[in-house]
């Protein structure tokens, strides 16, 4: 039996949002992992990555951190965490 708090509408926004945003975050990482493996001309060479790449990169990291921040802002908004 699930204990009570994964029923509180509270902790639904304030967690469970931050981890599904750091999966989307992981996720947009991992893609970026496989283009660069797959990348040819400028993975080893002096020309830059695409800024699509570049983006993409960007927006994985800030998708991971921001859902962090957010689920331990929610853990301690919901009083689940503590100092």
């Amino acid at each position: 039996m699930h204990p009570t708090i994964f029923l509180d509408p509270q902790f639904t926004i304030g967690v469970m949002a931050g981890w599904i945003l750091s999966v989307l975050g992981v996720g947009a990482l991992l893609l970026a992992s496989v283009w660069y493996s797959l990348a040819g001309e400028w993975r080893g060479g002096s020309v830059r990555p695409p800024s699509a790449f570049r983006a993409l990169l960007g927006l994985g990291f800030v998708f991971w951190l921001g859902g962090l921040l957010w689920q331990f802002v929610g853990y301690w908004k919901t009083g689940t965490l503590s100092w």
